[in-house]
């Protein structure tokens, strides 16, 4: 085979695998999260472990190119072996060192007492105590040492078991995965796509008003949206999931809102107060077509941001009023 006929062999192989490869896909609506994901089936299985709770009846699964399915089961969650081991081992650990605490709560209680009671005796020289207050003064050193000893046990007890506390919180966020898809296929290498309604909200509407003293003030409606699972692509849509497939989706940015439609509405009231305390109220007339969620809006005047207000909810055609007086 001459260098040429590797590298086109190499090439096929490489595109054949990326075209193999699961895609996974995250559509955030108004009201939830869709999941959509290319799994290949393993000797007529397609297994897909969803990444979070799904809504019921919500799991669809389409068979690709001349795939068949023949059956379609939902395993529910399962921890690795690997983390359930460690999380029972943890767990009891933890057990233990609750049961330390109260050994040591108890020993507390008797060493304050020896020692109260060591402090309050009354000396009395006897011959085979010829020296009382050197007897008192070393019955109560004695009592407090174990006293400061239960004590600094207590410490390292509670900074160890606090340490357990928070490794037991970590398995357990890592845990809230969802259910197993698991799809038998012919042929045994066939090709499906998952899809399902993840558990929970979608994204939250967030806006921004910028005035410019025109009379109009122009308004984004942005996405607030969670981070997708590790492995996925996300898009926010500005429909809801009763409205079907989005006719128009937006590539959710990374540690900031996503900016969805900017529409030019009327300014119906305009009262700015500028100083070391700005006071403004603004009214804006929906002139978008479509009644408006509420949010919070950040509100800029000239390039000059002046804060965020809650945004009310607003019927179409009617006056949304934005102000931080109370």
């Amino acid at each position: 085979m001459n260098l040429r006929s590797a590298i086109c062999l190499l090439t096929f192989l490489v595109a054949s695998s990326a075209g193999e490869a699961a895609q996974r896909e995250l559509t955030a609506f108004r009201d939830g999260s869709l999941i959509e994901v290319d799994a290949l089936a393993v000797k007529g299985i397609a297994e897909l472990a969803l990444p979070a709770p799904i809504r019921d009846n919500s799991l669809r699964v389409t068979p690709l190119g001349n795939t068949g399915i023949e059956q379609v089961a939902l395993l529910p969650f399962r921890m690795p072996d690997k983390a359930q081991r460690e999380l029972d081992q943890l767990t009891e650990q933890k057990e233990r060192l609750e049961d330390r605490l109260k050994a040591l709560d108890t020993k507390e209680g008797i060493f304050e007492a020896a020692a109260k009671s060591q402090s309050s005796k009354a000396p009395r020289k006897t011959k085979t105590n010829p020296d009382p207050l050197a007897s008192v003064r070393q019955g109560t050193d004695f009592a407090i040492a174990q006293l400061e000893a239960v004590i600094t046990a207590r410490r390292r007890t509670e900074q160890e078991l606090k340490r357990i506390v928070n490794r037991i919180d970590q398995l357990t966020k890592r845990a809230l995965g969802g259910p197993t898809a698991r799809v038998t296929v012919s042929p045994a290498n066939g090709r499906v796509r998952v899809a399902a309604v993840l558990a929970g909200n979608g994204w939250q509407p967030r806006y921004e008003l910028r005035l410019d003293g025109s009379g109009t003030g122009r308004l984004t409606q942005l996405a607030q949206a969670a981070m997708p699972p590790a492995g996925y692509t996300a898009r926010v849509t500005l429909g809801s999931l009763s409205d079907g497939p989005p006719q128009r989706s937006t590539p959710l940015l990374q540690g900031n809102a996503t900016p969805l439609i900017t529409w030019q509405l009327p300014v119906a009231q305009q009262q700015i107060a500028l100083g070391p305390l700005t006071r403004f109220t603004i009214a804006l007339h929906n002139t978008t077509g479509s009644s408006l969620p509420a949010g919070e809006a950040a509100i800029y005047h000239q390039g000059e941001y002046l804060g965020v207000v809650a945004f009310a909810p607003t019927a179409v055609d009617g006056l949304v009023t934005l102000s931080n007086q109370n």
